[in-house]
């Protein structure tokens, strides 16, 4: 009897797990985008050195996400986080133009992300950590009469892939289109 309950008890504990982890989570942890945030096209980044007015300057970057920094020159900044943006500017100024530079690299307004179809303000909106489709439908002036709300998707950036019939809850990145569909009634 003790063994029968035993295997039960098993059996009950793996189907729990497997329930349990069978749903994936819907939005990423705000902090962790913002923190790991890569730079790329359409991001504006504020650079600060201390006591250098004449270096302290902001940058929209283009396609290639290079700049042309004083003394310094041609600086890549794409693929990169601001802190390690900040660390390269620190160590390439340091010694021949400042003995210790202090720098500070902010991201002043985060790349595009778009919505569009039957929202009552279908444009670009700048990116901001913890976004989802919710969030971005909000910020597009919310769902137009004719708005389908079940028939929301996601065309993800840079792979084109579309994301048919997602949750409101689901997040939303840099460069993604939210595409509202048209209800019939």
């Amino acid at each position: 009897m003790k063994i029968m309950n035993l295997w039960a008890f098993i059996l009950f504990s793996v189907l729990l797990a497997g329930c349990a982890s069978s749903t994936p989570p819907l939005m990423d942890n705000p902090d962790a985008e913002s923190k790991g945030y890569l730079l790329d096209a359409g991001d504006t980044v504020a650079i600060n050195v201390y006591g250098e007015p004449d270096m302290t300057m902001k940058f929209i970057l283009d396609k290639s996400g290079t700049i042309m920094f004083p003394y310094i020159g041609e600086m890549v900044l794409k693929g990169k986080t601001p802190e390690q943006v900040g660390a390269e500017l620190t160590n390439r100024l340091r010694g021949d133009y400042l003995q210790n530079p202090m720098v500070t690299v902010n991201i002043a307004e985060f790349r595009k992300f778009f919505v569009s179809g039957e929202v009552k303000i279908p444009n670009g909106f700048a990116w901001e950590p913890g976004l989802t489709v919710e969030k971005s439908i909000a910020l597009a002036g919310g769902f137009t009469d004719r708005a389908d709300r079940k028939e929301i998707n996601i065309r993800l950036a840079g792979t084109n892939q579309l994301l048919e019939n997602v949750d409101v809850r689901h997040s939303v990145h840099p460069g993604d289109i939210v595409i509202v569909g048209m209800g019939f009634f």
